[in-house]
């Protein structure tokens, strides 16, 4: 008896009769051990209890999913409520149905056993990302993306190969974790793209320069090659005309044409090609705003075979991302807002939940009314999402000059949309800051990268603290050795790359009020340096003596700004690149002022001038 414990061995040894009773004992004995029975029977049914109550759970909101599930297949936007049309065949010729039941039935069984496994595990959080726990959280809950990856938008103001070195630099000290690099006609493609690159474009030398240094660095690099929608770069020219999906607009390729598609897997291959030597993890295969479907013949027919406009858009997402994956045995990822409102059976039926990975983008200030909660709940059939914020070239396609604010405010959006979308997946993989160098191909540019690069910091900052930080970014104040503010404007001796860059652009942006609110309100200007002044050289010298300094006084910065400016660009981005600047943003005020100073100067030489009339109807 000497397991059992003391007060029971106590107890069996009184007697108040008198003497020690052998039954007693044995009726005693038998009561402890059926309760010891009891509470042990107890704990090892509890969490097989668990485990049965998580299954019956798992097949009452199965039945329930397969009672309400749609089960017709998905139809072009504006026949949605209607039956299919008659023609619409299965995909692949095989039974849409059966394919979707069993789909749906695996995804079922995978969603239960990591149910099951937590379970097992007691419920604990062992996933990792880069090494790190996952999730990360700030003390006060908020999420903190591990992946923090800077977009490097190539389609404009490209920059020369030995300056990415400094910028990799400086994206490390930002904590930033890795790049993604999007190439458009910058990658010395060969074959029949090799007419459609760039004037400028990198060598294969180069690009292995550029990728070898974000390795040096420990910057993880996705290339960014677009395979559906934004190919301007290579539908503009007469060569590749043909393969328009609309005639009219070069945006979209005719995606179902056999010869697209070779030219599309062209390009996925080269890049693939050279990215794989230095590891390739993630490839971004883009598909965002895809505008015109629906009318080169071969995409028509191929709707046709698969029952309709958004299926057929499916059929050629899943196809690519099945060729990078498969061929390249890497992670696709899409921006997700062309098949963000497909329903999960098709984006099921056509796998591409198990495919790629979708981006979800914006660059809005308030995400609630741009990319409200039910965006990231269609898109739960995924396991794993991706985030994209911005901090340059989305806040206008002319906003040239620094402005943080709308930046800061996107990020401390982002905050909040990854705090709440997150448990909704196995993993939020991480956010991308967005650099836009151009709306799209034909779009003028938009704000440097070095004008940027404040920003960029500032939100960076923003991220990683998970938190609106007031106006006080004391790291980023560290790393840039200045105070840069957070709304439009600028300040100087700060030390980054493009430093000089983003003064000059800021102080033109300073000066630029100033030279508009002359021409349009000084009266002896518009009365006496007019147009008829600068064409006809007529004017009266005294007030041309009056107006002059006045110009003179504008004229001087502008022309030191411009020649600085170049002088600075040079060091970083081809020549080109300040040109399109200075001839966009400055141009305008430039000439005009060096036209009005020099007609001032031959209207102060003059000692007579003609009778009137002397404007001549020729003239206009």
């Amino acid at each position: 008896m000497a397991f059992i414990p003391r007060i029971f061995r106590r107890y069996l040894r009184w007697n108040p009769i008198g003497g020690r009773s052998f039954l007693s004992n044995v009726l005693c004995i038998a009561v402890v051990l059926f309760m010891f029975s009891l509470v042990a029977t107890q704990l090892v049914r509890e969490p097989k209890n668990r485990y049965e109550n998580l299954q019956e759970n798992l097949q009452n909101k199965q039945s329930h999913s397969e009672f309400n599930r749609p089960q017709q297949a998905i139809l072009p936007s504006e026949d949605r409520h209607q039956h299919p049309p008659p023609h619409a065949q299965p995909i692949n010729n095989v039974n849409l149905e059966n394919r979707q039941q069993q789909s749906y039935q695996n995804n079922q069984v995978q969603q239960q056993n990591r149910i099951v496994e937590q379970v097992h595990l007691g419920g604990s959080d062992i996933h990792q990302i880069n090494g790190e726990k996952y999730p990360k959280l700030s003390p006060s809950g908020k999420f903190i993306p591990i992946r923090r990856i800077v977009h490097l938008d190539l389609k404009g103001a490209p920059y020369k190969p030995a300056f990415y070195t400094e910028l990799f630099t400086f994206f490390k000290r930002l904590n930033f974790t890795g790049i993604l690099i999007e190439w458009e006609d910058m990658f010395p493609y060969t074959g029949q793209l090799a007419d459609a690159i760039n004037g400028n474009a990198y060598s294969l030398s180069d690009v292995e320069q550029i990728l070898q240094a974000a390795k040096d660095k420990d910057l993880e690099v996705i290339p960014l090659v677009q395979t559906f929608g934004h190919l301007e770069w290579v539908l503009k020219l007469e060569k590749f005309a043909h393969l328009r999906e609309d005639k009219k607009y070069p945006q979209v390729i005719c995606f179902a044409a056999e010869e697209a598609w070779t030219l599309l897997t062209e390009m996925i291959d080269q890049v693939a090609a050279v990215h794989k030597k230095y590891g390739m993890k993630f490839y971004h295969m883009g598909a965002d705003e895809v505008f015109q479907i629906g009318f080169c013949n071969a995409t028509q027919k191929e709707m046709s075979r698969q029952g309709g406009r958004e299926r057929a858009m499916l059929w050629h997402m899943s196809r690519t991302a099945k060729h990078i994956k498969e061929k390249h045995e890497t992670t696709v990822l899409a921006w997700h807002d062309m098949f963000a409102h497909v329903i999960e059976q098709d984006l099921r039926a056509y796998n591409m939940t198990s495919l790629l990975e979708p981006m979800l983008w914006s660059y809005a200030e308030d995400l609630d009314q741009y990319l409200p909660f039910g965006t990231w709940i269609s898109l739960k059939p995924f396991k794993n999402v991706w985030g994209a914020s911005a901090v340059k070239g989305a806040d206008g396609p002319m906003r040239f000059y620094t402005n943080p604010i709308h930046y800061i405010r996107n990020h401390e959006s982002w905050i909040k949309q990854m705090t709440n979308a997150y448990r909704e997946f196995d993993y939020f993989q991480g956010l991308v800051f967005s650099a836009w160098s151009r709306y799209d191909h034909f779009a003028i540019l938009a704000e440097l990268f070095p004008v940027a690069l404040p920003t960029l910091a500032m939100s960076a900052e923003t991220i990683l603290e998970a938190r609106p930080l007031g106006n006080k970014y004391p790291k980023t104040y560290d790393i840039l050795k200045c105070t840069p503010p957070d709304t439009p404007g600028y300040t100087r001796g700060c030390q980054f790359p493009g430093s000089k860059i983003y003064e000059l652009i800021n102080e033109y942006n300073a000066q630029k009020p100033q030279i508009q609110r002359y021409f349009a309100g000084d009266y002896e200007y518009n009365g006496w340096l007019s147009n008829v002044a600068e064409k006809y050289h007529y004017s009266s010298a005294m007030y041309i003596d009056k107006i002059v300094p006045f110009v003179d006084q504008l004229l001087m910065p502008l022309e030191r700004i411009v020649k600085e400016l170049r002088t600075e660009m040079d060091k970083i981005y081809f020549e080109d690149t300040a040109e399109e600047i200075i001839f966009v943003y400055i141009s305008e005020d430039l000439e005009r002022l060096k036209a009005r100073r020099k007609a001032a100067t031959e209207i102060l030489k003059k000692r007579s001038f003609e009778k009137r009339p002397f404007v001549k109807k020729s003239d206009l």
